[in-house]
């Protein structure tokens, strides 16, 4: 049961992965956009003052900004899994209990494996 439940949600991401046709539109490229500027804002603030609340805030961001870059239209599918993979890696290298970041790692890697692909490495 919990097999076909992933090779279900599996089918799901790469078959709207690869459904993408035309441009995307600017709201998906403004939305993710945003995200990526909160993402290195928020790294920024880590950096620069390393506490529970910017590590909090930066992990946050970062799992967000991995979810939406890997579910968003505004990406191809060549750019949206290895860029949620570093991401979540990223953000598992703070928080390595995060639910969110271990889930979606997971599901990505097992897309990669289900496609008899490599696995891209961290960049």
């Amino acid at each position: 049961m919990k097999r076909s439940a992933l090779t279900l949600a599996t089918l799901a991401l790469v078959v709207g992965a690869f459904a993408q046709v035309g441009e995307p539109s600017k709201k998906d490229v403004e939305a993710l956009k945003n995200l990526e500027t909160k993402y290195t804002a928020t790294k920024k603030a880590y950096e620069a003052k390393k506490n529970d609340k910017t590590k909090k805030a930066f992990v946050d961001a970062t799992v967000l900004f991995g979810h939406e870059s890997m579910i968003s239209p505004a990406l191809p599918p060549r750019q949206k899994y290895p860029q949620a993979l570093k991401l979540y890696r990223e953000a598992l290298k703070l928080d390595p209990k995060n639910p969110v970041a271990s889930k979606e790692l997971k599901l990505i890697e097992d897309i990669y494996k289900q496609m008899g692909r490599p696995i891209p490495k961290s960049g």
